[in-house]
């Protein structure tokens, strides 16, 4: 353990009250948010164009499209079904054969004849 002699002591600072530390904190704050909206508004100004020089020409245009609308096309007609294959009476279970599967047409993109 360090003791130290009495002459050497440091004093002990006073701490600051807290409206003391909240009057800083506001005064750090604005400064904080105005600081840098005065800089911006410190900066040169730009040169503005003066009187002499001429006004400008304003030139108008009028330009017309030709639009053609056309018209969605009529839906395709319903794909058909067809069936193909021998015309076997149903029951027979001698030929062990059973009606084929159907076949559909996917339509393409013409119509069927």
């Amino acid at each position: 353990m360090i003791e130290r002699a009495a002459g050497n002591a440091t004093p002990k600072r006073s701490r600051l009250s807290k409206r003391v530390l909240r009057a800083w904190a506001w005064i750090a704050g604005g400064t904080a948010l105005f600081a840098p909206l005065g800089l911006i508004a410190a900066q040169p100004k730009m040169a503005t164009a003066s009187a002499v020089s001429p006004p400008r020409t304003v030139i108008v245009k009028k330009v017309y499209r030709r639009i053609i609308v056309v018209a969605p096309q009529a839906p395709a007609a319903p794909q058909r079904v067809v069936y193909v294959g021998g015309g076997s009476s149903g029951g027979s279970s001698s030929g062990g054969y059973s009606a084929p599967a159907p076949v559909t047409t996917t339509g393409g993109s013409a119509p069927p004849p």
